[in-house]
């Protein structure tokens, strides 16, 4: 059996190859071709999905990261982690994770870990970036103070092999899933009823 989802896939080794076979000519008339992983990292985040490692790590919470509306803390059924998030939701946050698009001419593209900067300080750092296909422009996400900085609109520098490009904060998600436009669509409908 195979799983696939929008941010994987995921199946039994030995039926891979045929899989990939299968899928190939069963995609032949859209003109279907094999990606690698810097497509995947660019749709993921214009889709503002987080990563493992960059965006979501031991040291940030479920808040700062974005994560708020998926923390149920008042669910009959505890989970790990349920009474730290209680402790935090009256909390102010540290840092907040943003998208951003970064002006660098099409030259290179942010990759994470970059320094960003603001008024000539130190103001957070990104975690992964890509060149978006559908924006044509260097996208990222980044932590930056929550306040100002961090409002939609807000230009900060990043700081890409030892030179500073702007950057402007821009909506999370960059770009809608399928699913989220048909969720908008239908309330939009309903709406005009």
């Amino acid at each position: 059996a195979v799983v696939s989802t929008q941010s994987g896939h995921y199946g039994r080794g030995n039926d891979t190859g045929a899989l990939y076979k299968r899928i190939l000519e069963a995609g032949a008339e859209f003109e279907i071709g094999d990606y690698g992983a810097y497509a995947t990292n660019s749709l993921r985040l214009e889709k503002g999905f987080r990563g493992w490692g960059s965006e979501m790590n031991l040291d940030k919470n479920p808040f700062e990261a974005g994560l708020g509306p998926f923390v149920k803390t008042n669910k009959k059924t505890s989970f790990i982690g349920q009474e730290a998030c209680k402790e935090l939701l009256g909390k102010e946050l540290k840092t907040k994770l943003v998208a951003l698009t970064v002006d660098t001419h099409g030259y290179l593209d942010p990759e994470g870990n970059e320094t960003i900067w603001f008024d000539n300080k130190v103001v957070g750092n990104t975690t992964s970036g890509a060149w978006s296909y559908n924006k044509n422009t260097s996208i990222c996400m980044a932590y930056l103070p929550p306040g100002d900085l961090a409002e939609l609109g807000s230009n900060v520098y990043v700081e890409l092999l030892g030179k500073r490009y702007k950057a402007t904060v821009v909506n999370d998600p960059m770009y809608e899933t399928e699913a989220v436009r048909t969720r908008n669509a239908l309330k939009q409908a309903q709406l005009q009823a």
